[in-house]
């Protein structure tokens, strides 16, 4: 079988990689990829190949040109963009949600509307398109808030507000300076939780459901908490889209995982199928909030894997990926069965840090950063340590470059937690970001705090 895989990022080579592990697959294209992925094994093999498409009318013709068995369409990019429609029409099988079903992520209003309707918890929220309003809102409530655009922001549009002057500043950047273009036209406004983060993906197949019997814990924060210098110099622990991951999650149990399904999964499914009358096949991701008084609550509901999230979930996951593609497609989710492995496994990304511009300097990732800077180490990295490449690029001269702020993931995987931890440390240190604009001193950064 051959499979194409729709995207660039770290998300996108794991789902590659994956599909490229199954026993009935022979064949993975790419597309657009990035160059990180021909210096990977399966790359050099051509087991994965990079392609360049000009459209998504080119996609749908080379999956048909070359025999492609399934397409998975990994970012909510071009999944609001309608490649999934666009691919359908031609009778090719997929895995991703219609152009009309991504409202459930682009649309926050619309999906807080509906989980309030069905009776799912959710934090109090309120919603506003004038700047002014929302900023009278959030001096009165009294109380702390998340302010988020309503739309598509890459993972990173959600900001924490610790006071009403925060709250005021965060309204100010997405609605009036659109740091997250026309996503800032409309902000949600939603009570700030305090507790633990989870991470909940389910597989959807028009019909069935099959809830993955595992999370992991993300981690959004820039920086470590003790990391002050750096926190200072970005006026605050800026959100952003993970800087690494764990699983399986501190707080796994069979009990939490029932609870999870039968609260917060089976009752929105049901409503996504019966009440919208949607025939979606894909994945939902489920951000869920576990207070201190045990309430759980839904802060976001996504399209489609999380990343760093599926990093560590798809080498935990033992069940042949494709075969869990092709039940989406057919609707037979209900004949696949879950298979985990028992290793814990740890994300940690390396990042562009602080580096010399040509005038002055990047603070680096999410602020501002470097690209070009030549990746060197990779060579070091040890047996059965996964890389999966995101911001990358290849010079000519240089070979493997950065390019974007999120460069790689490291994942390493052990019989404890901690042993994760060590091998994924271990191995990130073996790795340089050349800086050339300042000898040639090391500009990756990475969080010391990833499992902890």
């Amino acid at each position: 079988m051959k499979v194409l895989v729709y995207g660039s990022g770290g998300r996108d080579h794991c789902l590659a990689d994956s599909y490229a592990d199954s026993q009935h697959v022979d064949k993975v294209y790419i597309c657009p990829g990035n160059p990180g992925i021909a210096y990977t094994p399966k790359g050099k093999r051509g087991l994965i190949e990079v392609v360049k498409l000009a459209d998504f009318y080119r996609v749908a013709e080379f999956c048909l040109e070359k025999g492609v068995d399934l397409v998975d369409v990994g970012s909510e990019n071009p999944l609001e963009e309608g490649l999934i429609d666009i691919l359908n029409e031609k009778g090719i099988r997929t895995v991703g949600p219609k152009k009309d079903f991504v409202k459930l992520e682009s649309d926050r209003e619309f999906t807080d509307k509906l989980l309030q309707k069905i009776g799912v918890p959710k934090p109090e929220y309120a919603v506003f398109t004038d700047p002014l309003k929302a900023k009278s809102y959030v001096r009165n409530i009294g109380y702390q808030v998340v302010v988020k655009a309503n739309g598509l922001a890459a993972g990173k549009g959600a900001i924490v507000c610790e006071d009403a002057a925060e709250a005021e500043a965060a309204i100010e950047k997405i609605m009036v300076e659109k740091i997250f273009g026309q996503s800032g036209n409309k902000v949600v406004i939603e009570e700030r939780k305090y507790g633990t983060e989870i991470s909940f993906f389910a597989y959807l197949d028009g019909e069935h459901i099959m809830p993955l019997r595992m999370f992991a814990q993300d981690y959004k924060p820039a920086f470590d908490p003790d990391d002050t210098e750096s926190i200072q110099r970005f006026g605050g622990n800026l959100n952003t889209g993970g800087t690494g991951c764990y699983c399986p999650h501190k707080l796994l149990s069979p009990w939490l995982v029932n609870r999870i399904i039968k609260e917060i999964v089976n009752p929105t499914v049901n409503a996504i199928y019966n009440e919208l009358g949607w025939a979606y096949k894909g994945v939902l991701y489920f951000g869920l909030n576990l207070d201190p008084y045990d309430n759980l609550e839904v802060f976001e509901i996504n399209v489609r894997h999380g990343d760093p999230e599926w990093e560590v979930l798809a080498r935990k996951l033992s069940t042949d990926l494709f075969e869990i593609g092709m039940a989406v497609w057919e609707g037979t989710l209900d004949q696949v069965k879950q298979v985990w492995n028992n290793q814990y496994y740890v994300d940690v990304i390396a990042m562009e840090g602080r580096s010399k511009a040509s005038r002055g300097w990047n603070k680096g990732y999410p602020g501002r950063y470097g690209k070009g800077h030549k990746i060197v180490g990779l060579d070091d990295i040890g047996k059965g340590i996964a890389i999966y490449f995101a911001g990358v690029d290849e010079d000519e001269q240089k070979g493997l470059v950065t390019y974007g702020g999120r460069v790689l993931h490291v994942i390493a995987g052990d019989q404890t937690l901690e042993g994760a931890r060590e091998k994924a440390y271990r191995n990130i240190k073996k790795i340089i970001f050349l800086d050339h604009n300042n000898n040639n001193a090391n500009c990756m950064r990475f969080r010391e705090t990833i499992g902890l």
